[in-house]
């Protein structure tokens, strides 16, 4: 049976060298369909991904600047010994705030904002996967950090440093609900992260320009999208991490609790199995921007192509191997310490291989010597000096000398601010034209630049010095005749010269918003994409979409096809390809905009608040998120839809072209892609790749939950705690009846594969039913425990571990039970099948999951040691 709607378009033409061709009601047709709607309420249903991503961008700056006018107070209280400016206990506030501002709110968000504008317009594509998740991640993000800044305002910040090191963020030590609005702020603004690459990986994976295969991406869509996938694998620990914290400050679990089976080091390897990553999440988007802009200003390809590629992925790999880098002053075994060295030492060789192909690329080619390229020459100078300190600080014998000191902020700001905060700034001035449609003012450009180059080093290099004098770190003061007064004068005097040239860039941002020299489609003559189309860019992007025949298309001579035909003006409709070649695939119809994801994130916002006053929060929060959620999903009559197209055709439209459902026909020039299906199954599906990203989150953090049984186990003699083993009869008999879901659910996905509604909804009925039997006999396996979460560590993880597992149960039950309604009751589309089908594969992945948790939770006691 067919599913395919009928579809209403218009032909539209796309020179990729002398821009787009289209009539003007074609191109109106399409701003009428993509544009978002007006006034305060449109506001809140916005969905455009440079709509999204504008407001991602401006909110991760002010986060930034309020997090340097904290970093100018602290420099003010250390600008001369024993001051006292301010107290200890807000000194403390000050820098907790600064560095969770910088690293959760800032320096990773405003990487995945950047990368939500420009990756649809590099790739060639109308819109961002998913938009309508992408625009409930900014909501959760923004309502996270307002959380934060309101807990500060208000006195009750976190004091406990932005690493959160337990004992001193433990229910002992750190009173109060500084320590729990941190951690939630950590849950706000890591599942923003999480959902912002997924839809990126699949936004690249299946909706670039046809032809645009992988060995023709930009290097920067290359970056973010190994970015995205570190993103998958890292921020989980964090949020277990913290998750586990809270747990043990509000319901008495003791994960960090020595006393009972907990280890305060528990919280070092999770922490910072993200956390060194995370310095890589922020760095190689830089090393993207850093590949646009020397291509362009040097008006040749990077060279080296494969060679840059092959060391993202390797940097990717490495960096999830240096997580003990951190923590050479602990009680870690000396093999180890051997190892992380290794892994210390040889992921400098990317990065180096990167450096050489940039050189390469800047001695081979013409340099135009504008303000890009100026913060692009800076970030040699500034990383490499970062990297060779980070170098330094993998010698264990050095690192247990300098540890906590100064040199370690010394390092840490020449990699991240050195690294990747000026080839931002290189990024923002050369992608501010694209955007506002006018050019920043270059003189101004460059009073910043060397305002904040010369500022950064005065600032920062110093602290090397003051780490070698035994400084140490997160000191609110310090004595007299240390030979520490002039180096952090000179560091104070720094940060206001970065401040100064903030300033500048701030009011070169505003006036040259509204007064700045117009830019045209490609003012610096760059070869990608994205200075195909007008700046700033339409709201559907392309007039049509094109095809790619190299590497740099706008630098590359015109062939044949050039641009895709047969999508419709008057519905989002977008163009799918395949993973690897680019190949046209599908053209499904995208959502339009919608006021649920902002409720949604309203409700998830007054979840994660109120449990943080009360564990019962968990319960009664979780129903309005569901309902928003669902009514969310909920699916409107695709004909209605179809109906307020054609009314919004203008009037004034050929009645033959128009109105009609058949297409013109297809110009030799084009790609004709009339003829491919409204949706497909499996890797063909955006869903699929979603459901995918979801399964790759989720399991890791399931991995991670159960290298955290076997590292409690490591460090207890007496492991299970002297409990007795649990029972086996409920957790076995709950394996069995999920083993036994597995069969309806495979019979619901092949129904639903092929077309077959009513087969479907049948066995997506019997598969509910059995997940509401196991949801019976978890009840009955949670009561008959052998121990409690509160008893000790023992407990607290075996309960982590069944409550992880049932929270993703019931979460899946309620989507099965939404989509066998959808087939009974709600409007017929092919998409709900697919949904069917995704959503047996999660199944797959919740049953699959289930099988070693209850090997740990049960025949692991049973086991000697």
């Amino acid at each position: 049976m067919s599913t395919a709607e009928p579809r209403v378009g218009m032909d539209v033409n796309l020179d990729l060298k002398d821009g787009p061709d289209a009539p003007q009601h074609v191109r109106e047709a399409l701003e009428q369909t993509w544009r978002d709607p007006g006034g305060l309420i449109g506001m809140l249903c916005a969905v455009n991904h440079k709509t999204i991503a504008r407001r991602f961008i401006v909110t991760t700056f002010v986060f930034f600047l309020l997090a340097g006018l904290l970093a100018l107070a602290m420099r003010t209280q250390l600008a001369r010994p024993e001051n006292r400016l301010m107290g200890p206990d807000f000194y403390d506030q000050l820098f907790t705030v600064h560095g969770s501002t910088m690293m959760f709110l800032f320096a990773v968000p405003v990487m995945q904002a950047v990368a939500a504008w420009l990756v649809p317009l590099m790739i060639g594509a109308r819109s961002i996967a998913f938009p309508r998740v992408n625009a409930y991640a900014y909501w959760v993000f923004l309502f996270g950090g307002l959380t934060l800044y309101v807990a500060f305002a208000l006195g009750a910040g976190p004091r406990a440093g932005w690493f959160s090191y337990v004992p001193l963020a433990g229910p002992d030590y750190s009173t109060g609900k500084g320590t729990d609005i941190w951690a939630q702020m950590i849950t706000f603004t890591e599942l923003s992260g999480l959902l912002e690459a997924v839809v990126l990986i699949a936004t690249i994976l299946k909706m670039r320009a046809p032809g645009m295969s992988l060995n023709r991406m930009p290097l920067f869509v290359w970056a973010t999208l190994v970015t995205q996938f570190m993103v998958l694998f890292a921020m989980p620990a964090i949020m277990l991490a913290s998750t586990a914290l809270i747990l043990d400050r509000l319901v008495g679990t003791q994960f960090y609790n020595p006393a009972l089976g907990g280890d305060v080091l528990l919280w070092q390897h999770l922490f910072w199995f993200f956390g060194h990553p995370e310095v890589y999440l922020i760095f190689i988007p830089a090393l993207g921007f850093m590949s646009s802009i020397v291509a362009t200003f040097s008006r040749r390809p990077v060279f080296g192509y494969p060679a840059m590629v092959l060391s993202l992925i390797a940097t990717a790999f490495l960096a999830f191997g240096l997580w003990v880098h951190h923590m050479f002053a602990t009680a870690v075994p000396a093999l180890g310490k051997s190892f992380f060295t290794a892994a210390s030492v040889m992921i400098a060789i990317p990065s180096g291989v990167q450096i050489y192909c940039w050189l390469a690329t800047l001695l081979t080619g013409r340099l135009n010597m504008k303000a890009p390229l100026y913060f692009v020459l800076a970030f040699f100078f500034n990383l490499v000096l970062g990297g060779l300190t980070g170098v330094m600080l993998g010698s264990v014998s050095l690192d247990l000398q300098v540890h906590d000191t100064y040199f370690v902020v010394a390092h840490l700001h020449y990699v991240l601010i050195g690294g990747a905060v000026f080839p931002l700034f290189g990024a923002i001035y050369y992608w501010f034209p694209k955007v506002m449609g006018r050019m920043l003012d270059e003189r101004l450009g460059r009073w910043h630049f060397w305002l904040l180059f010369i500022g950064f080093n005065v600032t920062f290099f110093p602290m090397h010095l003051l780490g070698l004098h035994g400084m140490p770190r997160r000191v609110w003061t310090y004595p007299h005749g240390m030979d520490w007064d002039a180096m952090n004068l000179g560091a104070t005097v720094g940060a206001y010269m970065m401040a100064a040239g903030m300033l500048v860039f701030i009011y070169n941002v505003v006036h040259s918003s509204r007064r700045g020299s117009r830019a045209g489609a490609d003012p610096w003559g760059g070869g990608s994409l994205e200075w195909s189309v007008p700046s700033p860019p339409p709201p559907h992007n392309f007039d049509a979409l094109p095809v790619v025949h190299a590497q740099e298309p706008l630098w590359a001579p015109a062939r044949e096809p050039r641009w895709v035909s047969g999508l419709t003006a008057t519905a989002r409709e977008v163009l799918t390809t395949t993973a690897l070649d680019a190949q046209p695939d599908t053209r499904p119809l995208f959502p339009t905009p919608s006021i649920w994801p902002f409720l949604s994130a309203v409700a998830t916002t007054v979840f994660f608040i109120g449990s943080i006053y009360t564990p019962s929060a968990v319960w009664w929060g979780t129903v309005p998120v569901a309902i928003a959620m669902i009514v969310w999903f909920w699916p409107k009559r695709r004909s209605n839809a179809i109906a307020r197209a054609l009314e919004r055709w203008p009037d004034d439209a050929p009645d033959n072209e128009a109105k009609k459902i058949a297409m013109p026909p297809a110009q030799a020039s084009t790609l004709d892609v009339r003829g491919l299906p409204s949706f497909g199954f499996g890797s063909r599906s955006l869903m699929w790749w979603a459901t995918a990203g979801l399964m790759l989150i989720e399991g890791t953090a399931f991995a991670l939950a159960i290298t955290m049984y076997f590292y409690l186990r490591a460090v207890n003699a007496a492991w299970p705690m002297h409990a007795p083993p649990p029972a086996l009869l409920w957790g076995s008999l709950n394996t069995a009846v999920l083993i036994a879901s597995m069969v309806p659910n495979e019979l619901a996905r092949r129904a639903a594969n092929k077309g077959n509604r009513e087969g479907a909804r049948l066995w997506l009925v019997i598969c509910l039913a059995f997940a509401l039997i196991f949801l019976v006999l978890r009840g009955f396996e949670f009561a008959a425990l052998n121990v409690m979460w509160y008893a000790n560590a023992y407990g607290s993880i075996v309960w982590l571990l069944l409550g992880l597992h049932t929270t993703h149960l019931i979460t899946d039950t309620v989507d099965t039970a939404v989509l066998a309604a959808l087939l009974y009751i709600g409007p017929y589309e092919g998409k709900r099948l697919v949904d069917t089908s995704e959503n047996a594969v999660y199944w797959y992945f919740v049953v699959l999951s289930w099988l070693p948790i209850y090997l740990v939770i049960y025949f692991v006691p049973r086991m000697s040691p």
